[in-house]
């Protein structure tokens, strides 16, 4: 997203609504003890991340505009907004999908997976709890994008190659414009929404916020720094949370 904060809304309107509710290099915080210990590390979280197998080359790319307002001027715009604020460790990423189970309808590709909340900033979430977390913007098979757009979307591709559905990719890798990509091991300040079914048979979180809802963080307690996703700065964490939730 642009610095402005505002963007214009393009191509695939009807799906981002139905799927959104509403860099600096990276400081290491402890030394690794050898590159066996590395391996290990790159095999679970390998395994954990269901599009670590996807080959690069059969991806094809999609950034999309969305309208997205944020406050520059308030720096704890996005903890008042949202009644969920944590910071998580992503466990896994499980896979992409274009059908929630919350909206059981067609929705922008969205990651889903499971996260841990490490420390609660805001909301009622128990520290040590592992949950079903879900983002806007995910990895799924070219028909499976394909089939999540309506007639006027598809046509409009149609136009732009030719008359013919483009096959030259077997995945596509949709996301927002300028977000950032969730990955497996590292953990986040998180902005959330609680989501049901409705039979009330499933229960997920949903990240929020895009770029500015997600933002790695490293360090412990009020000493932690957060990633400004804009500048690749980091920062106090004190500059997106207040004082944790006691529980």
């Amino acid at each position: 997203m642009s610095k402005s904060h505002k963007i214009s809304l393009l191509l695939l309107v009807a799906t981002i609504l139905a799927g959104v509710p509403s860099c600096a290099p990276n400081p290491d915080s402890e030394q690794r003890s050898g590159s066996g210990q590395q391996a290990s590390e790159s095999l679970v979280h390998s395994s954990a991340d269901a599009y670590a197998g996807i080959p690069r080359q059969q991806i094809q790319h999609a950034g999309t505009d969305v309208d997205f307002l944020w406050d520059p001027k308030d720096p704890l715009y996005g903890f008042n907004k949202y009644p969920l604020v944590a910071r998580v460790q992503i466990e896994s990423i499980e896979g992409g999908r274009t059908s929630s189970p919350m909206s059981e309808q067609p929705v922008f590709p969205q990651t889903f997976g499971k996260m841990t909340i490490r420390e609660v900033y805001k909301g009622e979430l128990n520290p040590g709890a592992q949950l079903v977390y879900s983002r806007v913007g995910g990895t799924v098979t070219y028909d499976e994008y394909w089939n999540s757009l309506n007639k006027e979307q598809q046509d409009k591709i149609l136009q732009l190659n030719g008359g013919q559905k483009p096959t030259d990719s077997k995945y596509v890798q949709a996301k927002i414009t300028d977000d950032i990509d969730v990955e497996v091991g590292k953990e986040y300040v998180a902005l959330m929404l609680p989501q049901v079914s409705k039979d009330g048979s499933h229960s997920e979180y949903a990240i929020t916020g895009y770029q500015y809802g997600l933002r790695e963080v490293q360090g412990s307690g009020p000493e932690s720094m957060i990633l400004n996703n804009e500048t690749g700065a980091w920062e106090s964490i004190s500059t997106m949370v207040k004082a944790p939730t006691r529980h």
